[in-house]
């Protein structure tokens, strides 16, 4: 999970947005009315607008698991608020993320384990991408898992319970992944980062200034490589460590 910054709507997408809240149709919905708020959103919102500038803000990541999603049908509009619990949040593009199906569409796995959006359905959650602190506090283990820290229980609870982005752990101390397979994604980008730092260290090039370049690159690409965050956070605490000796 990495933070995400709002770019803002296109004029015409804007327009569209007031235009439905101003009409008499909108505003005799009652707050509440799932029913009719939902037609509103289906039918007359912007919505295939709004998605390809979620993707395009969120560099091409599910702004819960940072897998790959694209404009198309694998990928879908997700209410930070859920739909059925504010209306006015249902059409406001603050309240708005890309994110995957969360394996709905996975196919040949029985008793598949969904994650995101998918697990999450009309669960309010107090964890925001669209919040920088935290975002701050999102670690990564070895094994892939994510975690806070310091430890915010309230997040872990969304992260663990809410979301699934742990997968499940099994009475036996086990842990099954997603039907999207999160964990395996995490830990092999973690591996994928520790093979930078060997490398830098191997060639005698392993610098503050360095492994800054690195983190800039990963930071700027229109589209993000697949589970960045992981990457981003285990390159900021060698970047840290090496500040700190000087390096």
């Amino acid at each position: 999970m990495i933070y995400i910054e709002k770019e803002g709507l296109t004029s015409s997408v804007d327009e569209c947005i007031i235009g439905i809240r101003k009409s008499d149709r909108w505003k005799k919905i009652k707050n509440g009315d799932t029913v009719a708020v939902r037609h509103v959103f289906d039918n007359e919102f912007p919505k295939d607008e709004i998605k390809q500038i979620l993707v395009h803000e969120q560099h091409g990541l599910c702004a819960y698991c940072m897998r790959r999603i694209k404009n198309d049908n694998h990928s879908r509009v997700e209410h930070l608020v859920p739909l059925s619990k504010d209306k006015e949040n249902a059409i406001n593009y603050q309240n708005l993320l890309g994110v995957c199906d969360g394996g709905e569409k996975t196919s040949g796995q029985q008793g598949r384990i969904l994650c995101c959006d998918a697990h999450k359905k009309e669960t309010e959650i107090f964890l925001s991408p669209l919040n920088k602190v935290q975002m701050d506090k999102i670690a990564y283990k070895p094994d892939g898992t994510i975690y806070t820290e310091p430890v915010d229980e309230a997040m872990e609870k969304d992260i663990n319970e809410t979301l699934l982005l742990n997968g499940v752990r099994k009475a036996d101390g086990t842990v099954r992944d997603t039907a999207t397979e999160v964990l395996k994604g995490r830990r092999d980008a973690y591996a994928r980062a520790k093979r930078m730092m060997d490398t830098l260290n191997n060639k005698g090039k392993c610098t503050s200034v360095t492994v800054k370049k690195l983190i800039d690159d990963l930071y700027e690409k229109e589209e993000r490589e697949e589970y960045v965050g992981v990457k981003i956070y285990y390159l900021t605490k060698k970047y840290n460590a090496l500040v700190r000796r000087g390096l």
